[in-house]
């Protein structure tokens, strides 16, 4: 085990054996020690109270989209983005030894996995059966078997829980993405390539995102994401989350942010962090 996976402390959101522990093993290291947390609010407490050094925080799928809640936790607590990751979402179904894949009738798991494994689901004519965490239906199976019944979810969650894999790589559409922020208390050191986010709200006036926009294309600055979500406190006015290429530390970044701030009513930068590799189609 490296120094660095004995001294940090991981928190996540699900039970053992959820996409997001994978993340954090894929990233940090498979003996990084790790904190289950029961909600996305749990990760940031864990991390201001000590109990985590980091947390694993999922923010994107390439399905689903943005996760809003993930973005307005972002807004209300002062951490950094320390890195991206990005984990392929593969889709196991899994059940304890001895049952067979002819055998199975039912299958629980998340709503949204069983609806990412519809398709596969209705081949194999298997019922799908909501629970509230694909690692939880995992858990809560190896520790009630039922005849006929089988949990999908990650390969980590069938290793955690001593279940067989029945079959693999069921879920519908190969490119299943979901984008995590590695969170901290510090900035990372630099590593190039790197990507930069930033939150921003804009002034009520024609033009206003257009001159934003424009600081960045002007300085040769390429624009990899925007999101826009309501402000909480103002209805029908937004906060816009941009990502892009560059660190914080660059010239023309450091300009283009000094015109941001000039043309927002707000700006947060999340922090300057390594982008992750390229996905390979």
């Amino acid at each position: 085990m490296s120094e660095r996976e004995e001294t940090m402390v991981v928190a996540f959101q699900g039970e053992p054996g959820a996409y997001s522990e994978q993340a954090v093993h894929e990233h940090c290291g498979p003996e990084t020690r790790t904190r289950p947390c029961r909600t996305f609010t749990e990760i940031f407490e864990s991390i201001h109270n000590g109990q985590a050094t980091h947390g694993m925080l999922p923010v994107e799928n390439s399905l689903a989209g943005m996760i809003a809640p993930a973005y307005d936790l972002l807004i209300d607590h002062d951490l950094r983005v320390q890195a991206e990751v990005i984990v392929k979402v593969e889709h196991y179904l899994m059940a304890p030894a001895g049952t067979q894949l002819k055998d199975v009738k039912r299958a629980l798991s998340h709503p949204q996995a069983l609806a990412q494994c519809e398709q596969s689901l209705r081949r194999l004519r298997i019922q799908p059966v909501e629970h509230y965490d694909t690692a939880g239906a995992a858990r809560d199976l190896a520790a009630n078997p039922q005849p006929g019944t089988a949990a999908i979810a990650s390969r980590l969650a069938a290793e955690t829980y001593n279940l067989e894999v029945l079959a693999q790589h069921i879920e519908d559409q190969p490119f299943n993405y979901t984008r995590f922020f590695l969170l901290g208390k510090t900035d990372p050191p630099r590593q190039d390539p790197s990507k930069t986010s930033i939150i921003f709200t804009t002034r009520h006036i024609p033009g206003a995102l257009h001159a934003i926009l424009g600081e960045l294309a002007d300085r040769g600055i390429n624009l990899t994401k925007i999101e826009s979500r309501p402000r909480r406190n103002r209805p029908w006015h937004y906060r816009f989350f941009v990502d892009f290429e560059g660190h914080e530390s660059d010239e023309n970044v450091q300009v283009a942010m000094l015109g941001i701030l000039k043309h927002s009513s707000f700006l947060q930068v999340l922090g300057s962090y390594p982008m992750a590799r390229p996905i390979d189609n």
